[in-house]
């Protein structure tokens, strides 16, 4: 197989990278019931989910091997989507909020083991090493331009 393109990194390293440093922040924002935590857990997860969404999961949902476990990630996406928007119109005060912070940290703490334990080893066998490379140059460029648009208000 071919190397990856000039970055040298994978989708797989990229996201496994952003999901330490999501759980990291959903630990942190949980401690301190911090709000300013949560925003960047927002951003982040935003641009994360929809990065996949984008790029990576349409080219594993055509995979017989990968079909399954993708279809599955967009409706862990969908939840996770769902408490982030209920969070963020919520108070950090309300009693129900850290509550709801540590479900949505469930939610994406088995997302990501699903991810980087079945999802991620099932499309080495269907993406070639250089078609990985350049969706992650892909994910970065997206990522980017997302940032852009959404970014924090």
């Amino acid at each position: 197989m071919a190397a990856a393109p000039a970055s040298g990194r994978q989708i797989y390293q990229i996201l496994k990278d952003e999901h330490d440093r999501v759980l990291s922040l959903f630990d942190e924002a949980i401690r301190n019931g911090s709000r300013d935590t949560f925003m960047q857990i927002k951003d982040e997860l935003g641009a994360h989910l929809n990065g996949e969404e984008e790029l990576l999961y349409p080219v594993l949902k055509g995979e017989n091997r990968t079909h399954d476990i993708t279809m599955e990630g967009y409706q862990e996406h969908h939840v996770a989507k769902i408490l982030l928007s209920e969070l963020d119109t919520m108070s950090e005060k309300d009693e129900m909020w850290t509550s709801k912070l540590k479900v949505l940290q469930e939610n994406v703490r088995h997302h990501v083991e699903e991810e980087e334990k079945e999802m991620f080893p099932a499309s080495r066998q269907v993406l070639s090493d250089q078609r990985a490379g350049e969706i992650a140059q892909e994910y970065l460029a997206f990522k980017d331009k997302y940032r852009t648009v959404h970014g924090r208000r």
